[in-house]
């Protein structure tokens, strides 16, 4: 079999021109089109990393923000029971004040409605006391109640001790006889020769009427008194029936 070199140049010649054609035409268009396509694939790759690491950064910065915000609000909420806290002492407190102002108050005219009552309670037991003295003595006795009130006063009297006695006597002056009801002059003449016996005969006695004494007679000297009257024992009534009718919330409140 004969070569014909001639036609297989010519093949080869037009084989290379076919590669330099299609290097130049179709390899290298597609090369640089793949180039071009790689780089924008890369770049879409740069701009989505770029994208996640700002979304990174975002879900960060949510996440601080979010726990800025739950401190936020722990905060309001704490600052917010406290307020609640508070008022509701300032409330019950306000309420406690309230209700012991309306107790006090209760309490107060509780109280001057009682001093009233055992006020008028003494003055009507003085004389309901006195005309039942009064009547007692004269069917048992046949004697006055003035004449038995004197009668108690110069025991009293009788009783002194040196002491008393010698202060009232060394006074200057009169002393004053200060008596419930008008003395009687035979009563009048029993307490003078008491006194002088008592104290010392040139002593002088003065007269007064007080309704004070509540049915009673008193003398003063020097400074001292000596005397019996329906008052001590009206007062003692009167703190027997004020301790009876002592409220309950006072006797509490006192405890």
């Amino acid at each position: 079999m004969q070569i014909d070199w001639i036609t297989v140049s010519a093949q080869i010649v037009n084989f290379l021109i076919l590669v330099w054609l299609l290097k130049r035409f179709l390899y290298r268009p597609v090369t640089r089109a793949m180039e071009k396509r790689e780089q924008h694939i890369q770049e879409r790759l740069e701009k989505a990393r770029e994208r996640e690491e700002r979304a990174d950064e975002e879900i960060s910065h949510y996440r601080e923000r979010r726990d800025e915000l739950d401190a936020l609000r722990e905060s309001i909420l704490a600052d917010a029971r406290q307020e609640a806290e508070q008022l509701k002492m300032q409330m019950l407190d306000d309420a406690r004040d309230e209700v012991a102002g309306i107790r006090s108050d209760w309490l107060q005219q509780v109280n001057e409605e009682r001093e009233e009552f055992l006020g008028n309670l003494r003055r009507e037991s003085a004389g309901a006391i006195e005309l039942l003295a009064r009547k007692a003595l004269h069917d048992l006795a046949d004697a006055s109640l003035e004449e038995r009130i004197v009668h108690a006063f110069i025991r009293q009297l009788h009783a002194l001790d040196d002491t008393t006695r010698k202060t009232m006597a060394s006074a200057s002056g009169p002393v004053h006889i200060t008596s419930a009801f008008e003395l009687a002059p035979a009563l009048r003449e029993q307490l003078e020769h008491a006194i002088q016996a008592t104290l010392r005969e040139d002593i002088t006695v003065g007269y007064i009427t007080s309704g004070e004494l509540l049915c009673g007679i008193e003398l003063s000297s020097g400074g001292l008194r000596l005397g019996w009257n329906l008052a001590e024992y009206m007062d003692t009534l009167r703190d027997r029936i004020a301790n009876s009718m002592t409220p309950a919330e006072a006797a509490n409140g006192e405890a």
